[in-house]
């Protein structure tokens, strides 16, 4: 700090009497909703100016809202490069926009369908203000697992109907079971009837 005799010392982040702080973030996992949309948290120690992340098991549909898009931040997304199961989101901005260092939700992501048994957080990177890259950690998980329906989609609707078929409709209106047939004047299903010369 420029005092003669003062006690003041750079902290690991390189900066002079800081609280070691300034060069940290974090990203984890916030509130899910399985009708289509995920909050992604975020912890700045310092002004931001991009990040990315990779998040797997979700059909993204584009990410909105939160911090990202209060700072003016672009935010997009394309397929990950490790893993074909994971996809990549970006958040930059042309013109110098930050995201002021706090916490709170950084974007929410949209998705149109569960696609794996597990969602994970990977592969994060936090850009300051001036282009120096933060330390991160990331965290969070959705385990997916038991929410399938009979047609193996998660989260879906489909259910067997009464004749054992998924997503079925069940018995049609004025059959008496699941092959159509149509019960008898004498209250059989798919019976004969009255026989030729008798009278009941």
């Amino acid at each position: 700090a420029g005092e003669c005799g003062g006690s003041a010392v750079e902290d690991d982040c390189g900066v002079c009497a800081g609280d070691g702080s300034s060069c940290l973030a974090s990203l984890s996992l916030g509130a899910f909703d399985s009708a289509g949309t995920l909050e992604v948290l975020y912890d700045f120690g310092s002004d931001v100016g991009g990040f990315q992340f990779d998040i797997s098991g979700l059909a993204l549909e584009g990410a909105v809202g939160g911090a990202s898009g209060d700072a003016g931040l672009t935010v997009s997304f394309g397929s990950g490069t490790g893993n074909g199961d994971f996809s990549t989101v970006i958040g930059f901005s042309l013109t110098g926009d930050t995201i002021p260092a706090g916490s709170g939700v950084l974007t929410v992501l949209n998705f149109s369908d569960v696609t794996s048994s597990m969602t994970e957080l990977a592969g994060a990177v936090v850009a300051g203000a001036d282009g120096s890259t933060l330390d991160v950690t990331s965290s969070g998980s959705i385990d997916h697992s038991g929410t399938e329906d009979c047609a193996g989609d998660y989260y879906g609707g489909s259910v067997v109907d009464e004749c054992g078929v998924c997503g079925g409709n069940g018995i049609a209106d004025g059959a008496c079971d699941c092959d159509g047939n149509v019960l008898d004047e004498c209250g059989v299903c798919n019976g004969g009837g009255i026989a030729d010369g008798a009278w009941d």
